[in-house]
């Protein structure tokens, strides 16, 4: 399937003529980056998102109705963790000379560990893999992010050099402003320790001084020995929620729920509206008390 999307989108590429150089078309790979790059650039380019709402970015297949945008697209904002930009990057850099594919995450010392890691690799693979992807959930690594977006946009569209630099300067703030409100609403916390089906809150926890236990531990589901260790540690700690992201199965959380006689909270990392998002997450941490 892969390959046949590859020659697919090495035919659309080269039936259409040369990509004008007044495009504004921007691709990114999941949707809270639309956001980040609204707040530098308002409207004026448009953004391309590859992974839909509702899908998840590990081992995402671009679909062909995709790739005619992503071919014309001046820029590629990618996490730079995700295993599918990866299994992507050189072939659209073959096919799109002229589309500049940028790493999103330079800059950022990334997650490692087996319990981070992304389904089916492992530490003896030299790749984006290896690390937890999931930066964009933690502020002080979404102010690099910021910085490298626009350093991007400012590349690739130098007569709005003036815009992009007054609207990431107010998006820093915005985004400093959102880690002091986070920090006032952990402070309360006894116990730190964060139950969560698929280990995404890394970067959030490394930020806001949380531990998150994942009750998945690569990419698969866990087994009765974990489950047990995690009853045991939820018991122990007095622990009586259990995160998941929107786009997973609930059946092993809501089994542990009734295991400790908790709750399953749903939360959507993949949201658009990402300052909102984190937000809702931290209020959800913050009511555990």
């Amino acid at each position: 399937m892969k390959n046949f999307a590859y020659l697919l989108v090495v035919i659309l590429f080269a039936c259409q003529s040369k990509p004008k150089e007044t495009s504004n078309m921007v691709s990114v790979s999941i949707l809270p980056q639309k956001y980040f790059i609204e707040q530098i650039a308002g409207n004026l380019v448009q953004v391309n998102v590859l992974v839909p709402p509702g899908s998840s970015p590990h081992n995402y297949e671009i679909l062909p109705s995709q790739m005619k945008d992503l071919a014309k697209s001046k820029v590629w904002l990618q996490i730079g963790l995700l295993t599918f930009e990866d299994a992507w990057k050189e072939k659209m850099a073959e096919t799109n000379k002229e589309m500049h594919i940028v790493n999103s995450s330079e800059g950022i010392v990334p997650i490692a560990g087996s319990e981070c890691e992304e389904e089916g690799h492992d530490h003896g693979h030299d790749h984006a893999e290896a690390f937890d992807p999931h930066v964009w959930l933690a502020p002080a690594e979404v102010k690099t992010i910021a910085q490298n977006t626009l350093t991007a946009l400012k590349a690739n569209f130098p007569e709005h050099t003036a815009i992009f630099a007054e609207n990431y300067s107010q998006f820093i703030a915005k985004i400093d402003s959102l880690s002091a409100q986070i920090d006032q609403k952990l402070a309360p916390l006894t116990n730190r320790n964060i139950l969560i089906f698929h280990p995404a809150l890394g970067y959030y926890a490394r930020q806001f001084n949380l531990k998150q236990t994942p009750l998945e531990l690569d990419g698969k589901e866990p087994s009765p020995k974990h489950m047990k260790a995690i009853v045991d540690l939820a018991r122990e700690q007095n622990i009586r929620v259990i995160f998941i992201q929107k786009e997973f199965d609930s059946e092993n959380a809501l089994q542990l729920s009734r295991e400790i006689g908790g709750e399953v909270m749903i939360i959507d990392p993949l949201d658009y509206d990402w300052e909102k998002q984190m937000l809702d997450i931290t209020e959800k941490i913050a009511a555990q008390k």
